[in-house]
C-alpha cells in the first residue's frame, strides 16, 4: 500500500515538472516571438515614415533598395540590433551578478561597472583622440574591472559582503567616477560628445562597431547561461554548494569575468543604462521561479525587449530629438530599486 502510494506521489511530481517545462518552453518561444516583432516595429517606423513592406523589399533586394529602404538598413537596423543585445547584456549581466554575489540588489549600473567604463572611456577620448572602437571597447573592459575591483574592495566587511555596504560602496565609486568624466568633458569641450555616455543613448550605432562588439557580448552570453545551474547550487549557501561539488571560487570569477565582459562591451557601445540590470532579472524570477537555469535565458529576451521598445519610445516622445533612453530606463527602474529594498513594515533587505 505504501509503495502504492510513493508511486502515485512519484507520477503527479514527474506530471507536475513536465507541465511546468512545457509552460516555461512557451514562455520563452512566445519572448522570442515577441522580441522578433519588438525589432520589425522598430526598424520599420520613424519620423522619416516607412513600413514594414519597405523593409521587406530592401532586405529582399538590397541593390534595388529606396532611400527610405536605405536609412531603415543603415540607421534604424544597427540601432535596434544594438538595443536587442545591449539590453540582454545588462539584463544578463545583472542576474549573474545577483546570482554569483547571492546579492538581490546587484547590477553592473549600481556597482559602478559602467561608471567605471564610461569614465576610461571619456579619458581615452582626450588621450587617444583617433583611438579605435576596439582599444574604445578594451579600455572600457578595464574602467568596469577596476571600478569592480573598487566597489569590492570598499563594501567587503569582516570578509563579508553586505548587500546594504555593497550599494553605498557602488554609489560612492559611481559619483566619483561620473564627477570625473564630466570634469574631462568640461575641461576639453568634449560634454556634447561624450553626454550620452552619462545617459544612454543609442544614436549613431553603425554596423562596423556591431561587427566589434556583438561576438563578445555573445560569447560571453553563452558562458553565462552554462553558469545557470551552478549559480542556482549557490543560492543554497557557499558551503552547501561546495558539498555538492561546486568549486565555488571558479564559478564567482567567470561569473563576474562574464559581467565585465558584457558590461563593458555593452557600455563602450551605448553609454552606462542603469537599473535594466537590476529589474529584469527580479521580474524574471518572479515569472520562472528562482532556478537560473530558466531565469538567466528569461533576462536575456526580457531584457533586450525593454531596451528595444524603450529605444523606440526616446526617438517618438520627442521627435525629431532623441531622448536619452537610459533616462526612460531609470524612469522605470528607481520606483522598482525602491520597492526592492523594502520588504514588509519597511525592513531593509
Amino acid at each position: 500500500m505504501q509503495s502504492l502510494i510513493t508511486q502515485m506521489w512519484s507520477r503527479k511530481q514527474d506530471r507536475t515538472r513536465r507541465g511546468k517545462k512545457k509552460a516555461y518552453v512557451c514562455f520563452i518561444i512566445c519572448l522570442a516571438f515577441i522580441l522578433l516583432l519588438s525589432l520589425l516595429f522598430s526598424i520599420s517606423i520613424g519620423v522619416a515614415g516607412g513600413n514594414l513592406k519597405i523593409l521587406l523589399h530592401t532586405l529582399t533586394s538590397v541593390d534595388r533598395s529606396s532611400e527610405m529602404g536605405r536609412i531603415m538598413l543603415e540607421m534604424r537596423m544597427p540601432r535596434a540590433l544594438a538595443a536587442c543585445f545591449t539590453g540582454a547584456a545588462f539584463a544578463l549581466s545583472g542576474a549573474v551578478m545577483q546570482g554569483t554575489a547571492r546579492n538581490p540588489l546587484a547590477d553592473a549600473g549600481l556597482l559602478g561597472i559602467n561608471a567605471g567604463a564610461g569614465f576610461l572611456v571619456a579619458l581615452s577620448a582626450v588621450a587617444f583622440p583617433s583611438i579605435s572602437s576596439m582599444g574604445t571597447m578594451l579600455l572600457a573592459f578595464i574602467g568596469a574591472a577596476g571600478a569592480a575591483i573598487m566597489v569590492y574592495g570598499i563594501g567587503m566587511g569582516n570578509h563579508k559582503v553586505s548587500s546594504i555596504r555593497l550599494i553605498l560602496a557602488g554609489s560612492a565609486v559611481s559619483a566619483l567616477l561620473t564627477a570625473l568624466s564630466q570634469g574631462i568633458s568640461l575641461t576639453f569641450g568634449l560634454s556634447k560628445k561624450l553626454s550620452f555616455w552619462t545617459a544612454g543613448s543609442l544614436s549613431g550605432i553603425t554596423w562596423n562597431q556591431l561587427v566589434i562588439v556583438i561576438p563578445w557580448i555573445m560569447g560571453a552570453g553563452i558562458t553565462s547561461l552554462f553558469l545557470g545551474e551552478r549559480m542556482s547550487m549557490l543560492a543554497l549557501g557557499e558551503a552547501s554548494a561546495a558539498g555538492l561539488g561546486i568549486n565555488v571560487i571558479s564559478v564567482k570569477l567567470l561569473g563576474i569575468g562574464t559581467v565585465l565582459i558584457m558590461a563593458g562591451a555593452s557600455v563602450s557601445l551605448v553609454g552606462g543604462i542603469s537599473f535594466l540590470g537590476l529589474i529584469v532579472p527580479h521580474s524574471a524570477r518572479r515569472i520562472v521561479g528562482a532556478d537560473y537555469r530558466r531565469v538567466l535565458p528569461a533576462s536575456a529576451l526580457m531584457g533586450a525587449i525593454l531596451l528595444v521598445l524603450a529605444d523606440v519610445a526616446a526617438r517618438m516622445i520627442y521627435a525629431p530629438f532623441d531622448t536619452p533612453v537610459g533616462a526612460l530606463v531609470s524612469a522605470i527602474g528607481v520606483p522598482v530599486f525602491l520597492g526592492l529594498t523594502w520588504q514588509r513594515k519597511g525592513a531593509v533587505l
